[in-house]
């Protein structure tokens, strides 16, 4: 999730420990004590969520090997483009979608070294040449409990249902985390038929409530409107809808379906840290750094042996709870790194026209 998927925040407060707070700089300067030549340049979504992932991955990584971190963020792709093509990489490191890993990889990505990162620990289909799973994150449909007491939502087709649901919806800021997954589920479309997405059906769908629906342009405003009670229903990330949770906002989630993706870790080509990027990247999908992460930042471990250690509040929004299993729908990275550009095109055609 950057974000884009990416944009997932963890409820935490201040900069969590000291330790983490000298292991990394907040803007982009390096830790204390660590040669800035060799520092590694981790970039991500920013604010408290990178700071889970400076807990969680950096610390340890730092302890082991004495290498440090430069932060910077948030990710974008078309920056890590320009400096690849004009020769002038400073970056090493990116959290990032799994369908910009495979769109980028050989052309904008160093493939993995995989003698350093065990890819046996992975699931296949979430493996690719040049990326891994960082976590797993879910887009979870989300409703005010206050307006919909007495006969509450129970499926996705409901979220397009302005006339037994009325009131404004919101939706996530990337089109490759589940918008238009959730507008075929809901209009009848079978979860393994969704691929390859019929991309105007989704469009005809979300025309149903275009007038009524927020396009957001950040995973803040989503949660700004859910915590304000702007919207009666919502499409968020499980990071977001944990925020809005913790604010004492009455929304509660449908466990009719759930659309889970995941971000990759992915090493920019011609990293001036590439060695030492493979190392860390092998150490933050580690079962000990993706536990502490998953428990930092409310998603879900690579590998999904490892157990979770949730608060209630985090149970409340976990899809791969006990049974709620049989509604997560995986999003496909493949088809998403082959259509991304096409798709985003039109959506923007579509919601400028």
């Amino acid at each position: 999730m950057k974000t884009a998927p990416h944009a997932l925040v963890a409820v935490m407060a201040g900069c969590l420990l000291l330790t983490a707070c000298a292991q990394s700089g907040a803007n982009g300067e390096s830790a204390p004590g660590a040669d800035a030549t060799g520092a590694i340049t981790f970039v991500s979504t920013g604010g408290k969520f990178q700071e889970a992932q400076t807990q969680a991955w950096q610390v340890p990584f730092t302890e082991k090997t004495g290498i440090g971190f430069v932060n910077d963020g948030p990710v974008d792709e078309s920056k890590m483009k320009a400096m690849v093509d004009g020769g002038k990489v400073t970056w090493d490191v990116l959290d990032t979608s799994a369908g910009a890993a495979g769109q980028y990889c050989g052309e904008y990505l160093e493939p993995l070294d995989f003698t350093v990162v065990d890819r046996s620990k992975f699931d296949p289909k979430t493996v690719g040449d040049c990326g891994v799973p960082a976590y797993f994150y879910s887009t979870l449909l989300m409703y005010d409990t206050s307006k919909f007491a007495d006969n509450p939502p129970t499926s996705v087709a409901d979220f397009f249902d302005l006339d037994k649901y009325p009131g404004k919806r919101i939706v996530p800021p990337e089109l490759s985390v589940g918008l238009l997954e959730f507008a075929l589920l809901g209009d009848g479309v079978a979860p393994d038929q969704l691929y390859p997405l019929d991309v105007d059906r989704a469009l005809r769908k979300l025309d149903s409530i275009k007038a009524k629906t927020t396009f957001s342009t950040t995973y803040g405003q989503i949660q700004q409107a859910m915590v304000d009670q702007q919207v009666t229903m919502a499409l968020t990330s499980t990071a977001r809808a944990e925020a809005v949770l913790r604010a004492g906002a009455p929304f509660t989630a449908v466990w009719d379906k759930t659309v889970v993706n995941w971000d990759d870790l992915v090493i920019p080509k011609g990293s001036p840290n590439k060695d030492a990027a493979m190392q860390f990247i092998a150490l933050a999908t580690d079962d000990g750094p993706s536990s502490d992460f998953s428990r930092l930042s409310s998603t879900l471990p690579v590998n999904k042996d490892i157990a979770t250690q949730f608060d209630d509040v985090q149970e409340a929004i976990n899809p791969f709870a006990p049974g709620r299993e049989d509604g997560i729908v995986y999003g496909d990275a493949l088809w998403w790194s082959e259509n991304l550009d096409a798709v985003t095109d039109k959506f923007t055609n579509w919601l400028v026209g």
